[in-house]
């Protein structure tokens, strides 16, 4: 049986990542954005972004002519099933803006309605539940099964979430549509993960669910590490272990931090925050969640007065820009929101990052200083704030800052330090969530 042919419309880090891993897999895969740039860096083997194994899998796929990147939306006409995944950013009050997807969506309709042959379209961007019926009102009279097949990729591990995701979810109109995107996956996978069938409504709360709950524990542990903070002799690091070992509970997401940030949590809590407005009271535990991450970042500049150094003219060390390692996505980044309120400050700041220094250069240009070396970021620096768990960061020994700094303070925001390295030192570092050690 021949495998069915893909078209994924949105090359995004979902969208490429998608594409690329169906090429790899064998399914001929037609990947379409109306980015005219963005479509001949793909073509020409230049991935837009950085993601690990992504550059690979791109060269793979255009050597064994897998994969035709496109502009041209008519050529889902030559495949079975259309992945879709454009963006849904928040507007400016919050909300989901579905206007990508709409639009996207009523060109499919209009190019598929004379398509004999049964095709699916199935919504991989995150919309707001009730979202997928509406627009499968648009399909009408026509050949087409309109599905929902929520994504669960981490930035920096998506590749490896593809091939092996700890859940399928099929939100279906009809059993066949279903039936048919099922078989598509039992084709993919080797060894099939658990596929659970359900409506396209309950497929879309998944998401929102999802991503709500991994926001909450985040924000939890953060509400424990500032009341750590507080308290000698307590430390959110052996907290969150002990808790972890509860199976109720589990270990991952409960590591203490600036916040969280990225293109997925902080729009997906708003966005279930604005939906959920009409239902009462139903938002009151995410709103809370939302305002725990807001007000995180600044713990930091509490602890940067306590050590004297929040004062105009001291030089700032920043090592970590993306919102997270193995990304270059600056997008919700605490780093972001710190350098805003150290400019207004006064503040001489100087960055680093393995990846995210262009990115960052964008939003701030010759305001600060840029740096390709660690050494060269510590530089005469009165305090190093450590905000990405990099795995160069983690092999930072007190020797690199006393050699380069003037004064070490050191704020390991991400706590990747180990703290009983820099005990015993005329300088003080802090991890948040512990008192001020020596």
């Amino acid at each position: 049986m021949n495998k069915p042919a893909i078209s994924v419309v949105g090359l995004g880090f979902v969208g490429l990542s998608l594409a690329l891993v169906n090429a790899k897999k064998g399914f001929f895969t037609v990947a379409i954005d109306n980015n005219e740039e963005k479509i001949k860096k793909n073509s020409s083997g230049k991935t837009p972004f950085y993601e690990p194994l992504l550059d690979s899998y791109l060269h793979y796929s255009i050597k064994s002519k897998m994969i035709h990147f496109t502009r041209d939306l008519h050529e889902i006409l030559n495949t079975d099933i259309t992945f879709v995944t454009v963006g849904t950013p928040p507007s400016k009050q919050g909300e989901i803006d579905l206007s990508q997807l709409k639009s996207v969506t009523n060109d499919l309709a209009k190019i598929l309605k004379e398509k004999k042959k049964r095709h699916l379209v199935v919504i991989k961007s995150t919309v707001v539940p009730e979202t997928t019926k509406i627009i499968s009102k648009r399909f009408k009279n026509t050949n087409v099964g309109i599905l929902v097949n929520p994504e669960f990729l981490r930035e920096g591990s998506g590749i490896h979430d593809l091939l092996k995701p700890h859940l399928i979810v099929i939100g279906e109109e009809n059993k066949k549509d279903g039936d048919a995107l099922e078989r598509y996956y039992l084709d993919f996978y080797e060894k099939p993960p658990e596929i659970l069938r359900t409506s396209t409504t309950t497929a879309e709360l998944i998401k929102y669910a999802n991503n709500a709950f991994l926001a909450t524990k985040i924000s939890f542990i953060n509400s424990i590490a500032n009341i750590c903070q507080n308290i000698p002799d307590s430390d959110v690091n052996t907290i969150a272990h002990a808790i972890g070992k509860d199976t109720r509970i589990g270990p991952l997401f409960l590591k203490a931090g600036p916040g969280f940030g990225g293109s997925c949590l902080p729009k997906d809590i708003l966005g279930l925050i604005k939906f959920s407005e009409k239902f009462k009271d139903a938002n009151i535990l995410f709103k809370a969640v939302r305002q725990v991450n807001q007000n995180q970042p600044y713990r930091i500049l509490e602890i940067m007065k306590e050590m004297g150094v929040l004062q105009r003219g001291k030089r700032v060390s920043i090592l970590g820009l993306a919102f997270k390692n193995d990304t270059d996505d600056i997008r919700e980044s605490v780093s972001i929101k710190l350098v805003n309120v150290l400019l207004k400050k006064g503040l001489d700041i100087r960055v680093h990052d393995p990846m995210a220094l262009g990115n960052f250069r964008v939003l701030f240009g010759d305001k600060i200083t840029y740096c390709t070396k660690i050494e060269e970021c510590l530089e005469k620096s009165e305090c190093c704030i450590l905000l990405t768990d990099w795995k160069q960061y983690k092999k930072l020994r007190r020797i690199n800052f006393i050699k380069k700094m003037k004064d070490v303070n050191i704020i390991d925001a991400r706590r990747v330090l180990d703290q009983s390295k820099f005990q015993e030192l005329n300088f003080r570092a802090i991890g948040l969530g512990s008192k001020i050690y020596r």
